[in-house]
């Protein structure tokens, strides 16, 4: 019999450093900065582009460096600390100092991707065709890609410097203010992240009353917000118009290594069919009893799945689905539960929501806010899918590890799915239908929502680079317009509704959010493909070990799923509909 993992809740930070006074943290640091400046001394100023055999040995030198400079790990350790508790002001200081060590050392060797992009155009074509520089044929391709948007190296420098003042302070300070905010409700206190939960496990009038709550704190913080938003934008406008970018998300798809158009196409598609998400609102409407319903109605479920999952069943429940696909993917799940690279439960001052992340070289850690719901069994596969993608990506060679943007979302909702299907064994017919329900939810959510908020940043943008400067009020009122474009006539959006911006951190990543309408569809499509055909589950871990090899694009067409195509968006737009087709069957709403 197989002995179960013995499972730690909390993070075993230890596998960085023993504490913050540990002597290896500051040798660390300093190996790092050594590195880089043995490696411009060696380059900088010197001939290693006039030939691909001397540019082959330039990036195996690189290869090198990026092994050595262990991806920034005295950063991370302290990063992570402020995550479990943003009141850590130790962690909270070295973060910022170590950030700022590492960004002048990384500005060591900011003049060798410059140099490279400095290679005639003439010329690329025959450093992309050589048999030295085939490891990095792709590398290449987007150096000289990105090459007319470089900047000077001063300028490059300094971009990164202000990055850290200009731009990521402003956002911690955002963040740090909402994790240290609580409401007052019935007589407890809830961290923001805790009741925005909680919302959606009340009965409609204190349902709707907690709601009122949350816009009232949200509009209350709303003046730092105005400032950080307006701080924020103003800074992209005047890096984008250095560079050359003709769009506020022109930088994010080219970064995501999409091509803009493809980008565009998801969009217009997505915002074409909004019909299908008023369509699923209508019946959430009906569901609910009600001809409108309000914003703090709109992730309500169909019903209460009773049945809770305590976290020894919860990693159960995800390790065995995950089996189902290959024993590979359960054993990871193991791994970390084991290793002490989850942390579990929520608490005051730890970040809310949940994510995976490890740079390269680095163990990948999990955060959770586990509620034993069946909502945190899907959460923990989500991001479990996340951490496999960048195991696996760790196949490739250094510098194409870890991937996409626009691929990000593609592994976590899939295994998520994996699971949700896995868990119905579970479950009655009643139980079910509500999971289906759940399904669309996040389905709605993901694809039509987050389409949504890519139209809102697009506004905000545009209109704060046109006015200079914009209130809370201007920023909450484009809010509401593009949250109405997706939610339909059958959901009533207030004004102070418009306030949730200040909470949504995914607008702070600038256009990021279109990777999970991307990324929403694409896993579709490979869940729909493993469903009909069981032999293609060895093309599921093609894409997984793929990294960043090759374009997001590319590393689909290679499994038989063409992305670039219209018709293929269109086609899991109407497998959503098809669901909500199958819901209204299955409660009997026409």
């Amino acid at each position: 019999m197989r002995k179960k993992p013995k499972i730690k809740t909390e993070w075993n930070l230890n596998l960085l450093y023993k504490n913050e006074k540990d002597p290896q943290i500051e040798k660390d640091i300093r190996a790092i900065e050594k590195a880089n400046k043995d490696f411009a001394k060696k380059y900088k100023n010197k001939d290693f582009i006039s030939s691909p055999l001397k540019l082959a040995s330039a990036l195996r030198d690189q290869d090198k460096l990026i092994k050595k400079n262990l991806s920034s790990k005295p950063w991370w350790y302290f990063a992570l600390r402020t995550d479990l508790d943003s009141n850590d002001a130790v962690a909270g200081a070295r973060s910022t100092q170590f950030s700022q060590r590492l960004t002048k050392a990384h500005n060591e060797i900011t003049f060798f991707k410059l140099k490279i992009a400095s290679v005639p155009h003439s010329e690329q074509k025959k450093f992309l065709s050589h048999h030295l520089l085939f490891p990095y044929k792709y590398y290449l391709k987007k150096v000289f890609e990105h090459a007319k948007y470089r900047l000077s190296e001063k300028e490059e420098q300094l971009e990164d410097l202000l990055s850290a003042t200009s731009y990521a302070m402003w956002v911690d300070g955002q963040e740090k203010i909402l994790t240290q905010k609580t409401i007052k409700f019935r007589g407890k206190e809830l961290p923001i992240g805790k009741a925005f939960k909680t919302i959606e496990t009340l009965p409609t009038k204190p349902r709707r009353e907690l709601h009122k709550e949350v816009n009232k704190l949200l509009k209350s913080i709303s003046p730092f917000a105005e400032s950080e938003i307006n701080a924020i934008v103003n800074y992209k406008k005047v890096m984008d118009e250095m560079r050359g970018f003709k769009q506020p998300y022109s930088a994010m798809v080219l970064g995501s290594e999409m091509k803009e158009k493809n980008v565009e196409d998801l969009i217009k598609i997505v915002e074409k069919h909004f019909s299908i998400s008023h369509r699923f609102y209508k019946l959430q409407a009906r569901l609910l009893k009600e001809k409108r319903i309000t914003l703090a109605d709109r992730g309500i479920p169909l019903g209460k799945i009773n049945k809770k999952f305590d976290f020894n069943g919860t990693v159960k429940i995800v390790r065995d689905s995950f089996n189902t696909l290959d024993p590979i993917y359960g054993k990871f799940v193991d791994e970390y539960a084991r290793n002490g690279q989850l942390d579990v439960y929520p608490r005051k001052g730890k970040k809310p929501g949940a994510y995976s992340w490890g740079p390269k070289g680095l163990p990948t850690y999990v955060l959770l806010n586990h509620e034993g719901t069946i909502d945190s069994v899907e959460t923990l596969a989500h991001e479990m899918g996340h951490s496999i993608h960048t195991e696996l990506s760790k196949k490739q060679p250094i510098r194409y590890q870890k991937y996409s943007l626009a691929v990000a979302e593609v592994a976590s909702t899939f295994f998520e799915q994996l699971t949700g299907d896995y868990v119905t064994k579970f479950l009655s017919e009643k139980e079910k239908a509500i999971l289906l329900h759940n399904k669309l939810l996040g389905d709605i959510s993901t694809i039509f929502r987050q389409v949504a908020f890519f139209n809102f940043e697009l506004e905000l943008h545009n209109t704060i680079r046109k006015e200079g400067l914009i209130p809370a009020s201007q920023i909450a009122k484009i809010m509401v317009k593009h949250m109405k474009s997706y939610l339909g006539p059958s959901v009533d959006v207030t004004e102070d509704d418009g306030y949730f911006f200040v909470y949504i951190s995914h607008i702070r990543r600038f256009f990021y959010v279109f990777s999970y309408a991307y990324g929403q569809l694409t896993s579709r499509a490979l869940y729909e493909k493993l469903r009909q055909d069981k032999s293609f589950a060895p093309k599921i871990e093609k894409f997984l070990t793929a990294g960043r090899s090759k374009s997001p694009i590319d590393i689909f067409k290679d499994i038989g799923i063409d992305t670039s195509k219209k018709a293929f968006f269109e086609a899991g737009l109407r497998g959503i509909e098809k669901d909500i087709e199958r819901l209204e069957k299955l409660t009997r709403v026409r």
